[in-house]
């Protein structure tokens, strides 16, 4: 099983470096309410498969700039993490506005509208169903939830490969699957689909006999 997770895009230059609380607010709706597009990456051809977003116009702008073909639906568990601001007072750079934010959150999400714990559980509740279905399908979802996604994809033995480094961002996208599709034979560490080297061909060969 294959699971594509797609961040949700922003439009280009809609994050100020510096901001008072009420833009600070106001920019986690218009993340999530204005058009990102437009996109001019090569799309993931999805054919008839399931494409599951969160329930926001920007998730489903993505969808259907990222991913050619599948069913677009919306998933309430996919649900943006929206943050609000910790003081009233000031303009202060953006990421200390987001810091805080997540500390918040994380000490049980006073002055957050969830807490991490939350999170992670509807990240979990949403893991665990597509574990039991066993289809692939990809999800759109925004940063600070596809971190969580990320983190119970871990604990649930997924690997991942990622079109970007360091800090999440939007647009980019996220392969998981399961560790034993994969070879383990090298620093690669290719899918048994594709086995680029002789360990994980050896590996997929038996596997067939299997």
């Amino acid at each position: 099983m294959k699971i594509w997770i797609i961040c949700t895009g922003e439009k280009e230059n809609l994050s100020p470096s510096r901001c008072g609380a009420s833009a600070f607010e106001d920019l986690s709706r218009r993340a999530q309410e204005e058009d990102p597009g437009p996109r001019q990456e090569k799309k993931l051809p999805w054919e008839n498969g399931q494409i599951l977003i969160a329930p926001t116009p920007a998730a489903r702008r993505t969808a259907e700039l990222c991913v050619e073909g599948g069913k677009i639906t919306e998933e309430a568990l996919l649900a943006p993490v929206l943050a609000k601001p910790w003081t009233d007072r000031g303009e202060h750079p953006l990421w200390l506005w987001r810091g805080m934010a997540g500390l918040q959150r994380r000490l049980g999400g006073k002055g957050q509208p969830e807490s991490r714990r939350e999170i992670a559980a509807r990240a979990e509740k949403l893991m665990a169903r597509l574990d039991e279905a066993e289809k692939d399908c990809v999800l759109v979802a925004d940063c600070l939830l596809t971190e969580e996604l990320l983190d119970r994809a871990r604990v649930r033995s997924y690997t991942r490969a990622r079109t970007g480094i360091f800090r999440y961002r939007p647009w980019e996208r996220i392969l998981l699957t399961k560790r034993d599709l994969h070879c383990g034979g090298c620093q690669h560490n290719c899918l048994l689909s594709a086995p680029g080297c002789g360990v994980g061909k050896d590996k997929a060969a038996r596997q067939k006999k299997n």
